[in-house]
């Protein structure tokens, strides 16, 4: 049997009396096919046809060519008969009719040996759809002078042309139906070569082509005489004499070289000046041929696309009409669509295919729905009788395989079961689709055809013109050989004249086949139910009124072999409509990756598809000549079995990107997808005939994992129980049988159940390999999943276990529970057969917890719907995981790591207790952790810890909390209880819970130690907790130093108090918690109590032994700062050993160590003392109390004060205390040179200074009544942790203002600490264990009763008695005497002023008056202990006396030097005249004093070598000055006798103006003037 041809071809009709088609094929097969075809189409845009190829078919002889014909000519016209296999290979080109009653691949043989048969005229059909008929009749002439065309051609062309070419055009309705066959005609004159015609030009020189070529100008004339050449007779005979006429003759000639030596005419002598044709000539010959040949058939084409389109809107316009019939609609409209096909126009084609294909389905739901009776649009039959036969057969042969009788099978002919079929009849069974397998055209016509062919028929159609459009390997394989077999036939032994047209190598469109391949799956989806239906229709009975009432009548469907048969039948057509598709899709252009089936010794072609001999090609299924394509399973299986897991593992998906095409092509991945689909479509049906012989793929084994009652059976609601009873039970003692599969790959493949498993596991793997391509990852993971399944129930433990690591973790979400439960358990076995204990338990360590994930879902189903509770589809049977988590275990006890599970994965809740449970005369707590186990199996926990992590403060600090002996959980509810010896105060949350069992470590991790309000964590539920310290146990608190020396180290003070521990020892570890301190804890000493400090080595450790309960010890240490700071932190931790254990306690305190107050001094030098006055102030603003002060002498020196403080002073941040103090030497002191005096003077003074802050005293009467307030209650234990939070409220309110207002008063206030929420504060400690109360709340309660029964709390009273005071604050201030070189007492006197009754001299303005300035000096303040280089020296100062100048004019001796001299008989006291003049009146304060040293020059000689320069290059002489005139005034008056002053205001000034005034002249009398 013949493929159907799909190439675009038109049959052009030659006529060759003469035999010249054999010389002129050589030139002309080689240019074609036609390209570059456009057609403007009518009802859209212009279509461009790229490539159309041409059938040239050889016309019946009707004509006689003349005896006068050379013998060589007439010997050789029957090579002119050759026939193209081309013609007779398909009828498909469109517009063409097959003879009725003759089979589709039968042609009449017309070949050379056949005698002519006589000229009929074809009898036309009435159906244009079903003619046969050229686009185009050619003549070819052989005329070789103008006498032989006068006398013979001219007759001939005349006579063919009268019968070939149709009539003129006319409107009646028999002439417009022959536009269905339009053709066109062609006379083309082949000039031979050495004949008369040869020497022609193609003119004659009238403006002819070429005549200006060769021919000379004055030479025109040749042999056989006349001046009108053969072509122009031609032409002017035949193309018309209108402006408008076709050009119908064209002209070729032959060369010399180009006919065979004995086809040759007599040699012909030249002639002088006789034309000859260049190749240009040639070629535009030829060209003008090839033009001819398009626009002839665009002609045709065109007058018969247009005649069909108006029959068949006219057709389509009757549709309603009663006598419809859509068959003869059908073939009218396919044979527009097939004229499409032929000229290459593919689209348009597919579209009316698609649109009969879209009216076919409307048709048959129109006749279903009117039911019996007359169908419009035309009948058609009930069942094919292909199918039938097909059904009777097979039935015939279970029967006979079953030893029954089958007489009642009618048979239309004999049946040879011995006998081999014929290879057509095996290639129809393996090519289902094929639309020359019947005469389905004449079946449409006729109305004789099934519903099941009629779909078969338009969809293999559909299925051709795809394939031609997506260029694939079958259309361009035909091509090929079509063109070929064209060429072959032309004459032997020529060369051809040009090369051949270049053979189409465009690429195939993926696309489109993708698209062939999503159709195929649509179809078979509804071809299967037709066929089915067809079957069951060719064995229903001839329904009679008789028997639709008789109730006894037998139902076909009832009958369990016809029903096996329908199913066999219909699996062998879907799987070869499959196995077809995807031979007829197959392309290179997929990069499918190397299969892992295939044997070791295979290698992968250069194409890069897989060997045919490892797994199958479909097309290479379709051939009966392969022996088997299943030859090679038992090498290609032990390949299997022989990988190694998971080094030696073969991924049957290849590594990403290596066999990926770097170009994604348009529609690749649909392409790749859609063929899985059929390779998996194919494979299920190969499934469910496999399960009829009771073989499965492995699938059914995992329904067998699941409890057996929760199993559910399935029920036809459509058939009541008698009649499943009757189908079923004669069903179980019938036999598989083969009979019904026609598909030779399909019976191979079930013949047994090695070729059955092979080619399953062949399947799949093909399917998941083209999803590879496709990029489809989940189907990738399902065709892994059979396999690794198949495998599995293979027992090949290795190849399954290999494909379960790799897709297993995939299954974990989408309603894959039961699935990927389902899978593990057979990982599981696999893992356990192999004896890899480390895989088997990742793997069964998943395989519980996704038990234990099925059970919390069923328990939260089965809580959310608690009332009306009944079991739904989603409630499928659990599978059983009681002996996996013993078996687990047992493994994991010998395994030297630890196994990390999470805690979610065994347990559905966690809640934990959110109260801490502190333990009775012991420093710890415990904790309580309720746990829903959801296991069947009892988990022994060896150990279980949890870790609270702080929530503010240090984030970094965390506590563990342990069990002390193993417990046992069950499934439901567990309780663990969890303690700890660790006590860190401060705010925690649970941040991991683990658990330990045999080395399995089950954790969960909370994440963040503060999640935020709106996060709802479903499986872990814990509150706040708040860790306190008892008021019993153990502390430490940290102090600054009540006693400072500014001149020495700072000191921090630790209190330890042991609270009811009995301490055996006890290790302190103290680091600084504040940037840039400095802890000195090798000089840790003991302050008071009784302790026993051990001497250690370690820095930053202190080690102490013995301390008893309810005893309290303070130890200090020295610190110091980088840099300065207000406040030092330090972190303690302590580790302390009782009777009852190893406790552990830590803490971070923060003190304070700014000081509260600040010291200025101011100093006054005397001759012989020095005045030193004391300014103390608050540094804060927090008032202080000044005890007592004092200022300690030294050696040297001694203090003396005024009055001692009787009271308290207390010093305000604006108000600060003033002390004085006067100093002066100690008459007995050791002699100068002694070296006791020289240290002696080095010796500072010290100020002690006795106080108290003011917030001390409020936190020390606040914490006092606290105390006393929380004595003897419930509340006394929160005593440690109550105090700071109501002191660091208070301070927090207490505003400068109100400070001061207690330090006034001496009382503090408590209402402001009224409005604080005292609850959020202590959220965390949970309820009282005794009362069950609210912890937080009965703290609130009873701060709020104390701030109300305590509205006022006076201070603590302060008494100044040494005892007292020493427990307070004191700080000591060295002071140092300030060192001068010579302090000077200067005195201004006057010596002619007159004192008045007062100590204030009065003087005249205007007046000199006589001064003496005295000045003494000494310099016993000298107090430096070496001598000075200018000590032996006299030092020289100079003086100034200065003044405004408006108030004195000074005279006299202003400014001088002086020196003063170290010996002790110089005189110490000089004396220099003044004259001071005062210029205005009034108390004028005397004249500044300023005395400053002179500079001093000194040469320093450089010193030699050997010695040492020790002299000071710069000396430095202070001085002080004891003026004792500062602060004195004089009274100037005025010295005038007589004052006239005017008092009009009228004057220049307008006031008061002094007109005259007399002085008292020499009298030099002052008087008192009275004003």
């Amino acid at each position: 049997m013949e493929q159907p041809s799909s190439s675009s071809k038109v049959t052009v009709e030659y006529f060759d009396p003469y035999g010249v088609y054999q010389l002129l094929s050589p030139g002309l097969l080689p240019r074609l096919p036609l390209r570059t075809l456009h057609w403007e189409s009518h009802a859209g845009p212009l279509r461009s046809i790229s490539s159309l190829h041409v059938d040239l078919v050889p016309a019946a002889q009707e004509l006689q060519p003349p005896s006068t014909l050379d013998t060589a000519s007439g010997s050789n016209l029957n090579l002119s008969r050759v026939k193209s296999e081309d013609s007779t290979a398909s009828n498909d080109d469109g517009f063409r009719t097959q003879a009725l009653g003759q089979a589709a691949v039968e042609r009449p043989d017309s070949r050379a040996g056949a005698p002519p048969k006589p000229a009929k005229r074809e009898r036309r059909h009435q159906i244009p759809g079903l003619r046969q008929t050229p686009y185009l009749k050619i003549f070819f002439l052989r005329c070789d002078d103008n006498e032989t065309y006068k006398t013979q051609a001219r007759k001939q062309v005349r006579e063919w042309i009268k019968e070939h070419t149709p009539p003129a055009q006319s409107t009646t309705k028999q002439n417009t139906q022959e536009n269905h066959d339009a053709y066109e005609w062609l006379i083309v004159h082949v000039v031979v070569p050495n004949t008369a015609a040869a020497t022609q030009p193609r003119s004659s020189g009238k403006g002819g082509e070429g005549s200006t070529a060769s021919v000379e100008k004055t030479a025109t004339r040749w042999r056989g005489g006349g001046s009108t050449t053969i072509l122009e007779k031609l032409r002017a005979d035949f193309n018309g004499s209108s402006k408008t006429a076709v050009d119908r003759v064209a002209q070729i000639r032959i060369g010399i070289n180009d006919v065979p030596y004995e086809m040759l005419p007599r040699v012909v002598p030249a002639i002088p000046g006789s034309y000859t044709e260049t190749p240009q000539e040639n070629e535009a010959a030829w060209l003008d041929l090839i033009s001819k040949f398009k626009l002839q058939i665009l002609a045709s084409f065109d007058m018969r696309v247009s005649q069909y389109e108006e029959d068949i809107r006219e057709k389509d316009a009757q549709r309603s009409l009663p006598g419809w019939n859509f068959c003869t609609f059908f073939v009218l409209k396919e044979g527009l669509a097939r004229g499409f096909e032929s000229v290459g126009l593919v689209e348009d084609a597919l579209v009316g295919y698609d649109e009969l294909a879209v009216g076919l389905d409307a048709i048959i739901r129109e006749q279903m729905t009117e039911g019996s009776g007359p169908q419009h649009g035309g009948s058609f039959l009930p069942f094919t009788d292909d199918l039938k036969r097909q059904a009777e057969e097979a039935k015939a042969a279970i029967l006979k395989d079953m030893g029954q009788d089958s007489d009642g099978i009618e048979m239309e002919e004999a049946i040879d079961l011995q006998s081999t079929p014929a290879s057509t009849e095996l290639e129809i069974d393996e090519i289902p689709l094929n639309a020359a397998k019947k005469r389905y055209r004449e079946l449409i016509l006729a109305n004789n055809i099934s519903i099941f062919d009629f779909r078969c028929y338009i969809f293999a159609r559909q299925l051709s013109l795809l394939l031609r459009l997506a260029n694939a390997w079958v259309s361009q394989e035909e091509l090929l050989a079509k063109l070929k077999e064209q060429r072959e036939s032309s004459l032997q032994g020529v060369a051809p004249r040009i090369p051949p047209s270049p053979s189409s190598n465009d690429a195939e469109n993926l696309a489109v086949l993708a698209e062939i391949c999503r159709r195929t799956l649509d179809f078979v989806a509804s071809i299967a139910r037709i066929l089915r239906e067809d079957i069951w229709a060719s064995q229903s009975p001839v329904t009679t009124k008789e028997t639709e009432n008789d109730d006894n009548a037998t139902d076909p469907r009832s009958d369990p072999i016809m029903a096996q048969v329908v199913d066999n039948v219909t699996s062998s057509f879907t799987f070869a409509t499959a196995q077809q598709i995807l031979a007829q899709t197959a392309t290179k252009a997929l990069p499918i990756p190397p299969s892992t089936l295939a044997p070791p010794s295979a290698k992968i072609g250069l194409d890069g598809l897989e060997p045919k001999a490892a797994i199958p090609e479909p097309k290479t299924m379709m051939h009966p000549a392969r022996s088997s394509s299943l030859a090679i399973r038992s090498s290609s299986r032990e390949a299997s079995r022989s990988e190694s897991f998971p080094s030696g593992r073969r991924a049957s998906v290849p590594e990403h990107g290596a066999a990926v095409s770097p170009f994604l092509k348009a529609g690749l991945e649909k392409l790749a997808a859609h063929r899985a689909e059929l390779y998996l479509l194919s494979r299920n049906v190969l499934e469910s005939v496999g399960k009829e012989h009771g073989w499965s793929a492995g699938w059914a084994e995992t329904s067998i994992l699941q409890d057996k009652e929760d199993q559910m059976e399935e029920v036809d609601l459509a058939d009541d129980g008698g009649a499943k009873s009757k189908q079923v039970q004669p069903s179980a003692s019938l036999q598989p049988t083969l009979h019904g599969l026609h598909s030779k790959l399909l019976r191979t493949a079930t013949d047994n159940e090695d070729d059955f498993y092979r080619l399953y596991e062949t399947l799949t793997d093909k399917a998941l390999r083209h999803y590879t391509v496709a990029n489809h990852t989940q189907s990738v993971l399902a065709c892994m999943t059979d396999l690794a399944i198949l495998k599995y129930h293979l027992k090949d433990f290795p190849a399954a276990a290999s494909y379960f690591y790799r897709m297993t973790p995939s299954y974990g979400g989408g309603g894959w529970a039961q699935v990927e439960l389902s899978m593990l358990v057979m990982y599981a076995k696999c893992l356990e057969e192999l004896q890899r204990k480390e895989e088997y338990v990742r793997v069964v360590l998943k395989l519980l917890s996704k038990a234990a994930a099925e059970e919390k879902e069923r328990q939260l189903r089965k809580s959310t719907l608690q009332i009306g509770y009944r079991k739904s589809f989603g409630d499928e049977g659990s599978i059983s995981t009681t002996s996996y988590l013993h078996e687990l275990l047992k493994i994991t006890k010998e395994l030297q790591h630890d196994v990390q599970v999470p805690l979610q994965n065994f347990f559905s809740r966690i809640e934990v207790d959110g109260t801490p449970r502190y333990h009775p005369d012991r420093d710890s707590f415990a904790l309580r952790l309720t746990l829903k186990y959801l296991l069947s199996d009892e988990l022994t926990v060896e150990k279980a810890k949890i870790k609270i992590t702080a929530s503010s403060g240090d984030l970094n600090r965390e506590i563990w909390l342990e069990t002390s002996s193993p417990s046992v959980i069950k499934n439901g509810t567990g309780i663990l209880t969890v303690q700890t010896n660790v006590i860190v105060p401060g705010t925690y949350t649970i941040s991991h819970v683990s658990l330990y069992t045999n080395n399995i470590v089950l954790s969960y991790e909370h994440g963040t130690p503060a999640p935020t309000i709106h996060t709802i964590d479903t499986f872990f539920r814990c509150p706040k907790l708040l860790i306190y310290h008892r008021a019993e146990a153990f502390d430490v608190r940290l102090f600054a130093s009540k006693y400072m020396h500014l001149d020495k180290n700072r000191f921090l003070e630790l209190e330890l108090s042991s609270g009811w521990n009995d301490v055996e020892s006890a290790e302190l570890h103290i680091r600084a918690a504040t940037a840039g301190l400095r802890l000195q804890t090798s000089e840790v000493s003991l302050v008071n109590g009784t302790l026993e400090l051990f001497k250690n080595s370690d820095p930053g450790v202190v080690r102490f032994g013995d301390l008893a309960p309810n005893s309290i010890a303070k130890i200090r240490m020295p610190f110091n700062l980088e840099h300065e700071s207000n406040d030092v932190s330090l972190k303690l931790e302590l580790s302390y050993t009782t009777n009852k254990g190893t406790f552990f306690f830590a803490t971070t305190p923060t003190m304070s160590i700014m000081l509260p107050l600040g010291v200025n001094v101011q100093d006054v030098f005397k001759h012989k003392a020095l005045f030193s006055k004391f300014t103390i102030s608050s540094s804060s603003p927090s008032p202080l109390r000044l005890l007592k002060t004092n200022l300690e002498g030294s050696k040297a020196f001694e203090a003396q004060c005024g009055v001692p403080l009787s009271n308290p002073i207390m010093i305000f941040p604006k108000q600060p205390a003033t002390m004085l103090y006067k100093i002066t030497r100690k008459p007995t002191e050791p002699s100068a040179s002694s070296p006791q005096s020289k240290n002696a003077k080095r010796v500072s003074l010290s100020l002690v200074l006795h106080y108290v802050c003011l917030e001390e005293e409020i936190d020390n009467a606040i914490s006092q009544s606290l105390e006393q307030a929380l004595q003897d209650t419930l509340l006394q234990p929160y005593t440690r942790l109550i105090r700071p939070t109501v002191l660091a409220e208070l301070r927090a309110r207490l505003s400068p203002y109100e400070l001061e207002r207690v330090a006034v008063l001496n009382e503090v206030t408590t209402s402001a600490v009224s409005s604080v929420s005292w609850r959020d504060h202590f959220y965390g400690l949970g309820r009282h264990t005794e009362g069950n109360q609210d912890i937080p709340t009965l703290l609130a309660n009873g701060l709020q009763e104390w701030q109300q029964k305590n509205p006022k709390i006076p201070l603590l009273p302060i008494s100044l008695h040494e005892e007292t005071i020493a427990h307070y604050r004191s700080i000591i201030i060295p002071v140092d005497v300030p060192t001068v070189t010579v302090v000077h007492t200067a005195d201004l006197k006057l010596l002619d002023t007159l004192p008045l009754l007062s100590n204030t001299a009065v003087a005249a303005v205007n007046q000199p008056i006589s001064a003496s300035l005295k000045i003494k000096w000494t310099r016993h303040w000298n107090s430096d202990l070496e001598e000075d280089s200018h000590r032996a020296d006299d030092l020289e100062f100079f003086y100034e006396i200065s003044s405004a100048a408006d108030t004195w004019l000074i005279g006299g001796k202003r400014k001088g030097h002086f020196k003063v001299s170290n010996s002790s008989t110089a005189p110490s006291n000089l004396s220099f005249p003044v004259v001071l003049i005062p210029l205005r009146e009034g108390f004028l304060p005397f004249p500044n004093l300023d005395i400053k040293p002179a500079p001093v020059a000194k040469v320093i000689k450089p010193a030699s070598k050997d010695e040492k320069d020790d002299a000071p290059k710069k000396m430095n002489i202070t001085c002080e000055t004891d003026y004792k005139n500062v602060g004195e005034s004089i009274r100037v008056i005025s010295d005038a006798w007589k004052t006239t002053v005017s008092l009009d205001s009228s004057g220049p000034q307008g006031g008061a103006m002094l007109l005259e005034s007399e002085w008292s002249g020499p009298r030099n009398e002052m008087v008192d003037v009275q004003f």
